[in-house]
């Protein structure tokens, strides 16, 4: 399981140079002064979430794309986040903040679990020029339909900015505020945007609506302006 660990010190070494031969990570340099971190879901990675990356990069933004399923061998379930090791990804923030740019987190649905628990293994003063942006995250230890979720406690995640991207079409929708509100009670300033006409992974569905193809085209738009104009500006 320290698998990620030692992937990150051999892309340290290298200074982050790509490595199009790897598929737990990528890289997509940019010269701007804004870095997002993207966290695959446990679903792994789109090609929609590649060409987004590769469209953030040539407008400025270098990403640093992590697929963290198969950087640790796991299965394609919710669960397999529940065992990566936060003090990896703590590791990892911590070189994303060394390289003096605005760094922000973007995790998708069960990736937030990791990503959390990463920020709160996080000294405070290195929280508080962080922002994670949460793609309908999957924080729920229970969740049955009609009735209110039970939320995982993280730790303490006093300084830390969260921002939540929901999908309008999402069963988990009515569920929004009191998730807002236990993030807010491990001390996030948290923020929220409502996706409209979108459901959950919307750009890696089998079945998905004309606007929906539209929108995973251009999901690089909608980072940026995530990125810029909302709670991790």
């Amino acid at each position: 399981m320290r698998f990620l660990g030692f992937l990150l010190l051999g892309m340290w070494a290298c200074s982050f140079a790509a490595r199009a031969d790897a598929p737990d990570h990528q890289v997509y340099p940019a010269d701007g002064q804004q870095l997002l971190l993207w966290v695959a879901s446990e679903r792994g990675r789109a090609e929609p979430e590649v060409h987004a990356a590769q469209q953030l990069a040539a407008q400025g933004v270098e990403t640093w794309s992590l697929d963290l399923v198969a950087a640790y061998f796991l299965p394609q379930l919710a669960s397999s986040m529940d065992a990566v090791p936060p003090q990896d990804l703590a590791d990892w923030l911590r070189a994303a903040q060394a390289s003096g740019k605005r760094v922000v987190v973007y995790a998708v649905s069960r990736a937030a679990v990791p990503v959390l628990r990463a920020a709160a293994a996080l000294e405070p003063a290195e929280r508080q020029g962080l922002c994670v942006m949460l793609m309908y995250p999957n924080l729920y230890t229970v969740a049955e339909p009609l009735a209110e979720p039970d939320f995982l406690v993280v730790g303490s995640l006093a300084g830390l900015r969260v921002h939540v991207l929901q999908p309008r079409r999402s069963a988990a929708t009515p569920w929004l505020p009191g998730l807002l509100d236990h993030l807010a009670k491990q001390g996030a300033a948290t923020s929220h945007v409502i996706l409209e006409n979108l459901r959950e992974g919307y750009w890696g569905r089998e079945t998905p609506t004309e606007f929906e193809i539209a929108e995973s085209r251009r999901m690089d738009a909608m980072l940026l302006r995530e990125l810029n104009n909302r709670g991790c500006k």
